[in-house]
């Protein structure tokens, strides 16, 4: 049977840890760094003070998504924290409108690591979890680290960077919490039943709104930056023709890549799937038309009857940040 809905916190949450891959660690340093990076990003970045983090698209001058990151203040500036190998494409994309400014930029991606720990009783073996959208630094172990709470893999979760130096040290420590350690798939899983889109769930040609991220990654009344002008042309329109889903397929995951078809013709694809632990289902991401989404709706995926499944709560539109 194929759930109809996602009962968000009804399943079971162990506590476990995982190392992560490599993450983007782009660092905007310099006195206007922090004045340069709001004019290229929907995220409100002025008000935010050292220790304090948010969501925020970097765009294209047609508002097109080129990176969906978690942008932290700094002393001295900003880190934008983000997938893998985004470093790259960010700086380029930045560097191209940077003429006389007081900023520049470094790829810190190779001199931290990234671990998860995920569960309610994190706490209890010393990992503290930070207030929303903050960041502190913390000894686990007399490993000096940087927590920040992150709800990108489901409730209860902290990332912890640590210098790459001290990768190994806290990961012998982890081990002695008696926490269980979790796979890459694992992580993978936690994210799509979250509904949390990777670079592979965002297609050239994104728009912000699509990812259904607006209250926590977009603020409509801050002033001009590069690609606003889509971004509150639909805004004032109030709506998208796609919607990031899930989209639940029985017992087993759909195949990466799939059509999504409505009455024969295709209205998205899949662009990561997985077993759902919150489920027992299969279960994948993608960009649908919205025609999709209704109530009375059979879509299909790999010949087999499909379902679009809610994204948790949280992850769609909400009121929009001041």
């Amino acid at each position: 049977m194929i759930p109809s809905s996602l009962p968000v916190g009804s399943a079971p949450r162990p506590t476990w840890w995982a190392a992560l891959p490599s993450r983007t660690a782009l660092l905007a340093q310099g006195r206007d760094a922090v004045r340069f990076l709001d004019n290229f990003t929907t995220a409100s970045l002025a008000p935010l003070t050292p220790g304090q983090a948010t969501e925020g698209f970097f765009a294209d001058g047609r508002g097109h998504v080129i990176a969906l990151v978690r942008l932290l203040r700094m002393p001295d500036g900003i880190w934008i924290d983000g997938a893998p190998g985004l470093a790259g494409t960010l700086h380029e994309h930045l560097e191209h409108y940077h003429i006389r400014e007081d900023v520049s930029f470094h790829d810190a991606s190779s001199d931290r690591r990234a671990f998860l720990v995920r569960g309610p009783a994190a706490a209890a073996v010393g990992v503290a979890t930070p207030a929303h959208d903050q960041f502190v630094d913390a000894s686990l172990g007399g490993i000096a680290t940087t927590l920040m709470a992150t709800d990108w893999y489901g409730v209860d979760g902290v990332l912890v960077f640590v210098a790459t130096a001290d990768a190994d040290r806290l990961a012998a420590w982890l081990a002695t919490t008696g926490l269980p350690q979790a796979g890459p798939a694992d992580v993978d899983a936690a994210r799509i039943d979250a509904g949390s889109p990777e670079p592979a769930d965002i297609p050239p040609k994104t728009l912000p709104q699509e990812l259904g991220r607006d209250a926590r990654a977009i603020c409509f009344t801050k002033g001009c930056y590069l690609g606003q002008e889509t971004v509150a042309r639909l805004d004032a329109l109030g709506h998208v023709n796609r919607r990031l889903v899930g989209i639940a397929t029985g017992d087993t995951p759909p195949a990466v890549g799939a059509d999504v078809l409505l009455d024969g013709t295709p209205v998205g694809a899949i662009t990561s799937a997985c077993v759902s632990p919150t489920l027992g289902a299969g279960l994948g991401l993608g960009l649908v038309h919205v025609k999709a989404v209704a109530p009375t709706a059979r879509p299909t995926v790999g010949g087999t009857e499909a379902r679009v499944i809610p994204l948790p709560v949280g992850r769609g539109d909400g009121e929009h940040p001041a």
